[in-house]
């Protein structure tokens, strides 16, 4: 009787520890097959053919050799931008770089114009701040460049007058252009000499070689005998006479 008893708890306790397999998943399996194989019935473990050991290495190390070989995931996107990257990186390992766009300084209605007057004679400068010219504005730093290269080359007549030699580009910026203008000012003498350039009345110190003032004046519009005296290189006794002769016949 008391054989019958115990045969039926080992029976039991096997039954109770193939359910926690089920129930606890693969740790719960190996415990489960512990008290499954610890309480086995005879009957079953003479079947087996399996000592009691055996059995408990068997469940211990499962044979993973015939399950199927894990398949080749291919590279989903984030894997081929990764890719990517790492062949623009190059071999220095640094990130891609993203292409920089350049956009041309130009100079708008905001630039400070300052020109800066030097004497080559005396060497004193004077620099002045004016609104930048209209024609300048929109220019990038080649474009100016090019039209101060026009500029030197043909100066207005008043620049002429004043003894303008040549000019520098000293800064160039959105926010600030700076000019040198070079003069050598033309100091006045005590006499001058009138004559006719291109039918334009010129201005000559007393060296008839250095221009004192280019004018507008046209010979062809003033009196006849004034023409003569001009035509022939007039004569000018001084600095007031020559100022009432331009008062008097520029337009």
């Amino acid at each position: 009787m008391g054989r019958r008893d115990t045969t039926g708890r080992r029976i039991g306790l096997f039954a109770l520890g193939l359910l926690l397999c089920g129930l606890t998943g693969f740790t719960g399996s190996l415990l489960g097959a512990r008290l499954a194989q610890r309480y086995q019935p005879d009957t079953v473990r003479r079947e087996s053919g399996q000592t009691p050991g055996e059995q408990a290495q068997s469940i211990e190390e499962p044979d993973y050799s015939a399950r199927e070989p894990a398949r080749a995931v291919s590279p989903g996107w984030h894997d081929q931008v990764m890719e990517a990257y790492g062949e623009n990186a190059g071999e220095t390992g640094e990130g891609v770089t993203a292409p920089v766009i350049s956009i041309p300084e130009t100079l708008n209605a905001e630039t400070d114009y300052i020109l800066r007057e030097k004497d080559l004679l005396s060497g004193s400068e004077m620099e002045i701040i004016e609104d930048i010219p209209d024609m300048y504005i929109g220019m990038n730093r080649e474009q100016f460049l090019s039209a101060m290269e026009n500029y030197e080359a043909a100066p207005p007549l008043s620049e002429k007058e004043r003894g303008f030699v040549s000019l520098e580009v000293l800064s160039f910026a959105p926010s600030r252009v700076v000019v040198q203008m070079n003069y050598r000012y033309v100091q006045p003498t005590e006499s001058f000499y009138i004559v006719a350039v291109n039918d334009l009345i010129v201005v000559y110190l007393e060296d008839r070689q250095t221009v004192y003032q280019y004018t507008n004046i046209r010979l062809s519009e003033l009196p006849q005998q004034l023409q003569q005296k001009i035509i022939g290189v007039m004569h000018v006794a001084d600095e007031e006479s020559l100022y009432d002769f331009l008062e008097n016949y520029t337009s």
